[in-house]
């Protein structure tokens, strides 16, 4: 009896869990590409995230790319993935494309970025008119 209940919990539980997670709207963005701190690419880019199953993800499509985020919630001091590997977060100015140190000064226009540890994959995204 307990293991039928069990299941079903565990069925009622999965149910919700898939209810939960939520794509949002593509948007259009500005993606780059950096090699040893050099600007390699730039390109018009779809920017897809969404939530669920203990993370929130996102896709940045861009050239002949489809880099895939993810940034675990159920445990925030887990390390964020790129591409599967870990990786680590950090900001760029928007015009200069230098690393931005502490956090961005109100009105300063920035791209979030994100690199493996390796740093072998190291992209940004910028969505014009999002209030970056």
């Amino acid at each position: 009896m307990k293991r039928i209940l069990f299941t079903i919990t565990g069925g009622v539980l999965l149910l919700f869990t898939t209810a939960l997670a939520r794509p949002y709207p593509d948007q259009l963005g500005i993606c780059y590409a950096f090699t040893n701190g050099k600007i390699t690419q730039t390109a018009a880019c779809v920017i897809g995230t969404g939530y669920g199953a203990g993370a929130q993800y996102m896709n940045l499509i861009f050239g002949n790319r489809n880099h895939y985020i993810k940034f675990p919630n159920i445990r925030p001091n887990m390390a964020p993935t790129l591409d599967g590997k870990t990786a680590l977060t950090y900001k760029r100015n928007a015009a200069f494309y230098d690393i931005l140190k502490g956090a961005p000064i109100d009105g300063e226009e920035y791209m979030e970025c994100i690199k493996t540890k390796d740093g072998k994959v190291d992209v940004c995204y910028y969505r014009p008119g999002a209030g970056q």
